[in-house]
């Protein structure tokens, strides 16, 4: 709490503390370098144009610290991820067990030895944590399985700490004249981000792609954009809604592209492993207990832990069609669209994991955040779970669909 308010008297200078909850009017004074539009920087005698500057100079800073941090628990987790731990490679070894498997015409979604197997308190008998990705990224997998496991898991942790420090990198270049020091420590050092280190998941790879999708369709390169955009519906087709509602903010090309590229990308699958693999992958999602554990933040995921599955399938659809009635119908700008598809996107599949958080980064990041929205997001960076992940996640969804629902609606020519 106390941070937060600091990184507010840093980044909004002599503001009082309506002006912080209010965010963006401070931001209006900074951006345009004087404190009266009709005042040059000579005239006003550049102090507000020398306060942007070391202002955005600082965050570089903070961005440099972070990483330092981010690169250093990558150094810790590393060698944690062996398989001579008790633990074993983890999520890691599961991924490498399911590339080997394909590799050599096996079933990529059965168990082999180094598939996790764990023990979570309250579950009865041992999780067996299949690898359930989409068969579009066993290609990735067999690749990984040609190297030795333990030299992979290693290479695997520093790759995803520098595709987050990339991420970050990006998103602080774009949004350069106005991003606070609390959205880069957010990104950096969430436990989504180290949780992703420590387990040895492939989130970093789905970041990367949203983060990038992002701010090609932020710079209207919508060739580009959709085929990162095709990458990530083809191994996390949860994400489609976001392909989908693209449309209604004018960048259907990007839609177009992105569903070609989804479409090959789930092609390849079967001329390379068969026409079975598709059947497989299902009977094992399908088989599959992840609901249980307390940081997948799904509606259904979170119901299903309550006893009430259907009602959790029931609500998620309910949402799910309000989100598009609102896009469909208010046409919203880029930012709120897109804030809209990734957020509910997460809340209505069948699983999401609280780490898919960061792939609203590039929305989020767009506007300055209030002191609510910080101290909101704030719960995803603690070591809790259930549903105080969840919460986080409606109340940036329900932030979208507001912000889009205040816009003036968009006649369709």
């Amino acid at each position: 709490m106390g941070a937060l308010i600091l990184f507010a008297k840093i980044e909004t200078g002599n503001c009082g503390f309506g002006n912080i909850l209010a965010g963006e009017k401070c931001f209006g004074k900074m951006r345009h370098g004087s404190a009266d539009p009709g005042m040059t920087s000579e005239q006003s005698g550049g102090a507000p144009l020398q306060q942007s500057t070391a202002v955005r100079g600082s965050i570089w800073w903070t961005f440099a610290g972070a990483s330092v941090l981010l690169l250093v628990s990558a150094m810790v987790y590393a060698p944690m991820l062996k398989t001579s731990a008790p633990d074993g490679l983890r999520v890691f070894g599961s991924f490498w067990a399911s590339g080997w498997a394909a590799a050599h015409h096996q079933n990529p979604y059965a168990a082999y030895p180094l598939t996790w197997i764990f023990h979570l308190p309250g579950h009865p008998g041992n999780v067996v944590d299949l690898n359930l990705s989409p068969p579009a990224m066993l290609p990735l997998f067999s690749a990984l399985s040609f190297f030795n496991p333990d030299t992979a898991a290693e290479v695997w942790t520093f790759v995803s700490a520098f595709l987050f420090i990339g991420c970050a990198a990006l998103l602080l270049w774009e949004y350069r004249e106005h991003i606070q020091h609390r959205q880069i420590l957010w990104f950096l050092l969430a436990r989504a981000a180290m949780n992703t280190l420590g387990l040895g998941q492939d989130y970093s790879v789905f970041i990367t792609l949203a983060v990038v999708a992002w701010v090609l369709l932020e710079r209207d390169r919508q060739l580009a954009a959709g085929i990162f955009l095709g990458l990530l519906i083809a191994f996390k087709p949860n994400y489609a809604l976001w392909v989908v509602l693209l449309v209604f903010c004018g960048r259907w090309r990007a839609s177009a592209v992105a569903a070609g590229v989804a479409a090959a990308l789930c092609v390849l699958p079967l001329a390379l492993y068969g026409p079975g693999i598709y059947g497989e992958w299902v009977r094992a999602v399908a088989g599959d207990p992840h609901w249980f554990f307390p940081n997948e933040v799904s509606i259904t995921g979170f119901a299903t832990r309550m006893g009430h599955p259907r009602i959790g399938q029931g609500v998620a659809a309910a949402l799910l069609v309000v989100a598009c009635a609102v896009v469909v119908w208010k046409r919203p700008s880029l930012r709120n669209t897109s804030g809209i598809a990734l957020s509910v996107g997460m809340l209505a599949s069948p699983l999401a994991w609280f780490h898919y958080a960061l792939l609203i980064a590039g929305p989020l990041f767009a506007k300055r955040w209030d002191l609510v929205l910080s101290l909101v997001l704030l719960m995803l960076m603690l070591p809790f779970a259930g549903v105080w992940y969840l919460l986080p996640v409606c109340y940036v969804a329900g932030y979208f669909l507001w912000s889009a629902w205040r816009e003036p609606r968009v006649a369709v020519a």
